[in-house]
């Protein structure tokens, strides 16, 4: 039993090692996708510097081989043999290279060259129980190496005669002058093994900022966060755009979008609806910590969904910087919260009811940095007070909480409050912190709904461009749907 429980946790192990293993690889795909400019020019600088090294700091060495075998005799009577004797062999090995190292053969080598001074080194090495030894001279010109090589074969068995006796060296391969360095690589090889190394630094800095990323990925990762319900996980949408219509904009009323994502929003509708039935809430703030979490997209096609089912909604614009959600509905905005600050105008003639999508709809076509007098004025706390006994349901889209205090000034005028998470987008920390910044306000929280999860499954779409909702902080991109 002990046996079989090991196995299970050894088998649950390795799964959460391959869920972490993916996770990073996903991490690291998503940060190249973004980053891919960072990779390319990090294997273009390896390749640049490390042949520039090569070429300009690196030192030239010229080699110079030649490889003999030894052979001992008589001078006077001009007879030589191999060494065939084991022991004899060793012991020419061992002295062999010692010979060269001794300060009288170096004297006797510069002497030979005419010079103080050895513009390089010379070595030896001899096959084990063989009289085979290859010397090699070494120097940062080519014609030195031959020249040091040259001298020592020639006055080696001088100088080593006390060593080994009368020694004579027979050429298997005749020593030639270099004709390029060998510590050198050619442009070719040397770009390829300094790209290679740009490539691996990319990736290790990829890797490590898909290790320290720390996003929500999960429901149970979110669990570490908050212990807000999720109301629901809302798909990736990729559709493909028509060549002629230049702006796409997602609503769960569209049958040509995927059923998961339709199914999605109607489910999270149905739940907060619930919610606010149960605390006979009618104001509702959509909100989100940071940009490009789909929560405007959400925010309009939850009204869209609502005046669908025949309710009377208002959906204000509360991001008074950025004042765009007009254009995800398709209609033109005129007035916004600071015309109501203004108190210029009646209750009646800010805000219009879209014949095309049924939804009464406050907010204007230019945006201003000055939202705090705004959003704490007497007038926006009267006007959203009497659009809560006005309208069945009341939505406003607020920028995010985590940059900009305007999201906490007009939940203090909501009955509830819905966050919404982009899957793998916000550090953890600050999505806590988030949420903890709105804990103090009178309207509690209905849940989160977490967007644009991935789906195994194929992209659907039509036509040539493809394109997603909720990125960029603001405006429309390659993948559009909404500012936020």
């Amino acid at each position: 039993m002990a046996d079989h429980r090991r196995e299970i946790e050894t088998e649950m192990h390795n799964d959460e090692m391959e869920i972490d293993l993916g996770r990073l690889f996903l991490g690291m795909w998503k940060s190249f996708r973004k980053l891919w400019w960072m990779v390319l020019a990090l294997a273009l600088a390896g390749a640049l510097l490390f042949t520039v090294y090569q070429r300009v700091f690196r030192e030239p060495v010229y080699a110079c081989t030649a490889t003999f075998t030894v052979t001992t005799g008589d001078e006077s009577s001009g007879s030589y043999s191999f060494y065939y004797d084991s022991t004899t062999a060793d012991q020419m090995s061992k002295t062999f290279p010692y010979v060269l190292e001794s300060g009288f053969f170096r004297n006797a080598l510069m002497e030979q060259l005419g010079t103080d001074t050895l513009n390089g080194t010379i070595t030896a090495e001899t096959i084990e129980d063989s009289n085979v030894v290859t010397m090699r001279a070494e120097s940062p010109d080519a014609g030195s190496a031959r020249n040091i090589l040259d001298a020592a074969l020639e006055i080696y068995p001088q100088t080593a005669r006390f060593v080994l006796g009368e020694i004579r060296f027979n050429m298997l391969d005749e020593p030639e002058t270099p004709d390029a360095p060998y510590n050198q690589m050619s442009v070719k090889r040397s770009a390829a093994l300094g790209g290679l190394a740009g490539l691996f630094i990319a990736a290790c800095i990829l890797g490590l900022m898909a290790l320290l990323r720390q996003t929500a990925r999960d429901q149970d990762e979110m669990k570490e966060i908050t212990s807000l319900k999720c109301l629901a996980v809302v798909p990736q949408v990729q559709l493909k755009a028509r060549k002629k219509q230049k702006k796409q904009r997602l609503s769960a009323l569209d049958a040509r979008l995927p059923y998961g994502y339709r199914e999605s929003m109607r489910a999270l509708k149905v739940r907060l609806t619930r919610k606010m039935e149960e605390h006979g809430a009618r104001v509702l703030v959509v909100t989100s910590t940071a940009g490009g979490e789909g929560k405007s997209t959400i925010a309009v096609d939850l009204a869209r969904l609502l005046a669908a089912d025949g309710k009377e909604v208002l959906l204000i614009d509360g991001d008074l910087r950025k004042q765009q959600d007009a254009a995800l509905l398709g209609i033109r905005g005129r007035y916004s919260l600071k015309s109501v600050a203004d108190g210029t105008k009646q209750a009646d003639e800010l805000i219009g009811k879209s014949k095309k999508t049924g939804i009464w709809f406050l907010g204007g076509a230019k945006g201003t940095d000055q939202t705090a007098p705004v959003l704490t004025s007497r007038a926006v706390k009267e006007f959203i007070s009497a659009m809560r006994e006005r309208m069945d349901y009341v939505i406003i889209d607020t920028p995010p909480c985590g940059m900009f205090q305007d999201a906490g000034l007009l939940a203090e005028y909501a009955d509830m409050l819905l966050y919404v998470v982009k899957y793998d987008s916000t550090p953890k920390r600050m999505i806590r912190e988030g949420i903890a910044s709105l804990s103090g306000s009178r309207a509690p929280f209905a849940g989160y709904a977490f967007n644009d999860m991935p789906e195994t499954g194929g992209a659907y779409g039509y036509g040539r461009y493809g394109y997603g909702y909720g990125y960029g902080r603001y405006g429309y991109g390659r993948k559009a749907g909404g500012k936020e």
